[in-house]
């Protein structure tokens, strides 16, 4: 918890600093956002590991989902929103950053006062589990999700920076499907029907995911099934990969008929967002939880990086010498349907989680109980010798014993 909150107050305080003297240098105002940016990712890291010690099963895929959509709502619209009219009213620029740090001292207050009523944590944690941080990779479904989110993330990271471009060219050679509306208004109203289909799909999808795992609702009556969670992300991983094709196909045909597989891309992509967190935290013991969250978005980081360049070269390798918009727009279409297959090998990643998931739930839960069985000695020296130790519990067990063999005296 103490490194949770050195490194919100640490991106505050740099970026706070990056906006009050970056105004006289660019050079300092970048050096100052990328230690704001290396101190964020470490509470994006730590984040649901912590929401993992504080809650457990159902309640934490809620609150999962409940940060989930806060970001989403925050980063995606308010930010936007409130940004653009700090600097419409003729602030400067550096005026538009300022919302985010100075909102986040109210939840960072908070947290400093809870702090105390935080139990330490004084149990001997099972080394044997994982040794390393590399060492999570031998847990099968870490390794599949990891393969998976990393594959998605390749996909994401390019239909974001392409999307508009898609748009812009097929709005640019056949405007008439749009109906008379502005490249501006097109794309606002894309993201809008997405987000919604996104916001939609994550309650449900959970509600749906959990019914069915713990045997509730409308699987009241049978025992529960623990390939629930990776069956509902695979088909999931499937809709967004149809639905994406399809609007790529309809996107110069029929601007209302792409609303619709727009719509599902959202509804499709929420079943990832919402379940793909949850899965890893349960396949995880609770001590390397930390390690494996950064290794796994380090390795999507790194995979997806180069997406953007990638789809870039394809297009110009598929447009070739042509300079017409229709030409574009087809190269454009037929390197995001190469991206889209990421995608799809992402959603078969998931689906073949059902032959793992469950036994590996099991693991990190007897690996957990037997992390609680033994307390620290917090005086003992824990770079001693083994047999110095041994000698130490050997004693403890002869003490423990002592009032037994005197009762029958």
């Amino acid at each position: 918890m103490k490194l949770y909150l050195i490194s919100v107050a640490t991106w505050i305080g740099f970026s706070l600093l990056s906006i009050l003297l970056g105004s006289q240098s660019f050079l300092i105002f970048v050096v100052f956002r990328s230690l704001a940016a290396a101190a964020s990712a470490v509470f994006g890291v730590l984040s649901p590991v912590v929401l993992a010690d504080l809650f457990r099963d159902r309640a934490l895929g809620i609150v999962l989902m409940l940060m989930t959509t806060c970001e989403q709502l925050t980063g995606s619209i308010i930010s936007g929103i409130a940004s653009s009219f700090i600097v419409s009213i003729g602030l400067p620029w550096q005026s538009g950053l300022l919302p985010g740090p100075l909102l986040s001292l109210i939840p960072l207050a908070g947290l400093l006062c809870c702090l105390q009523s935080v139990p330490r944590d004084n149990v001997q944690r099972n080394k044997n589990v994982c040794s390393g941080a590399f060492g999570v990779l031998s847990i099968k479904s870490f390794t599949i999700m990891t393969a998976g989110l990393a594959l998605g993330a390749f996909h994401a990271r390019a239909k974001m920076f392409w999307g508009p471009s898609i748009i812009l060219s097929a709005w640019s050679y056949a405007p008439s499907p749009f109906l008379g509306l502005s490249y501006p208004s097109v794309t606002a109203i894309y993201s809008f029907i997405m987000l919604a289909g996104n916001l939609l799909g994550m309650p449900l999808i959970l509600w749906f995911a959990q019914c069915w795992n713990h045997g509730t609702g409308p699987f009241s009556g049978r025992s529960g099934y623990a390939g629930a969670y990776p069956i509902v992300t695979g088909v999931g991983g499937l809709l967004n990969f149809a639905m994406y094709i399809l609007y790529l196909l309809a996107l110069d045909k029929s601007f209302a008929a792409c609303l619709v597989p727009t719509f599902l891309v959202g509804v499709g992509s929420a079943a990832f967002v919402t379940l793909s967190q949850l899965m890893q935290l349960m396949v995880l013991p609770s001590h390397s939880r930390a390690a494996a969250i950064a290794l796994s978005r380090m390795i999507s980081g790194i995979v997806s990086t180069p997406s953007a360049q990638i789809v870039g070269f394809l297009s110009d390798t598929f447009r070739g010498d042509s300079t017409l918009d229709v030409d574009r727009f087809h190269a454009y279409q037929q390197a995001m349907m190469c991206s889209s297959l990421m995608l799809f090998v992402s959603a078969i990643c998931f689906l073949t989680l059902i032959v793992f998931f469950e036994r590996d739930c099991k693991r990190a839960e007897e690996g957990e109980g037997s992390n609680e069985q033994v307390e620290v000695n917090e005086s003992t020296n824990l770079i001693e010798k083994s047999k110095s130790r041994s000698e130490s519990v050997l004693s403890v067990i002869i003490r423990s014993r002592a009032q037994t063999f005197e009762n029958f005296q």
